[in-house]
């Protein structure tokens, strides 16, 4: 994107969220307190947890997040019994209609595997995935993805129970985002047993969903969003949430 262009759009964005709509809609929902959930036991859910309380800071909107297993996040999320989810695929709003996205990605993931140094293992893409022994963490939507088709893969609660089962040998490959993977490795001190296996097996946008029921709130957060994004700040902000995360390890 040329200069003159990024200018207009970030003039484009700011005109926008100065909208006498858009302001009033703003001071509607901020009288509201929402509550989201997010993914247990995953680095790059944690970290989007940070991202969006910064979002919705700037928004001046109040936030609460849980976090709790996959599949009960979806649900709670989807029923409408939670506001939504933080941080998810793509494909979630495709397959759960109730759930609403926001179109501007706040993050991102890339799919990998990870295995025991040493071991005798070759990927070339996603479909290599079937001569091995998988696990993933079950309810995370794009590592069930990447294994649609392939039988026989297990399943862990945790990450912790996922890297285990690698480290003893009743598993071949774990099936994670990069970004938690490396950080689940360094936490349990396996970084001298287990390495990243090339390549990257896919690589997708993650997105905010809100319940239907609180449609109105990405009226407010849809041009604040890409205002950040095209600024670069939206990066600055998931750069410094990855680097608090760490300094916690």
């Amino acid at each position: 994107m040329t200069s003159f262009s990024r200018r207009t759009l970030l003039q484009a964005t700011a005109a926008i969220a100065a909208s006498p709509v858009l302001m009033q809609a703003k001071a509607a929902y901020a009288a509201a307190a929402y509550h989201f959930v997010r993914i247990e036991g995953l680095a790059e859910q944690a970290v989007g947890e940070i991202v969006l309380k910064e979002l919705y800071r700037r928004a001046d909107m109040d936030i609460t997040i849980t976090a709790m297993p996959g599949r009960r996040a979806l649900q709670e999320a989807a029923s409408g019994n939670k506001d939504g989810e933080t941080l998810r695929v793509y494909a979630l709003g495709e397959n759960k209609p109730s759930l609403i996205r926001l179109e501007t990605p706040l993050s991102s993931l890339q799919t990998v595997a990870f295995s025991k140094k040493g071991a005798d293992i070759s990927l070339s893409s996603k479909e290599d995935l079937a001569n091995y022994r998988n696990i993933m963490v079950k309810g995370v939507l794009h590592t069930e993805a990447i294994t649609k088709g392939i039988n026989g893969v297990q399943t862990a609660t945790d990450a912790s129970s996922m890297f285990k089962m690698v480290k003893v040998g009743r598993a071949d490959l774990a099936l994670t985002s990069g970004f938690d993977g490396l950080v689940w490795v360094e936490r349990l001190g396996y970084g001298n047993d287990i390495e990243v296996v090339n390549p990257v097996l896919n690589d997708q946008p993650l997105y905010h969903y809100v319940h239907e029921s609180k449609r109105g709130v990405l009226d407010v957060l849809e041009p604040l969003a890409a205002s950040l994004e095209a600024s670069g700040e939206l990066n600055e902000i998931r750069s410094s949430a990855e680097q608090a995360f760490l300094s916690e390890l």
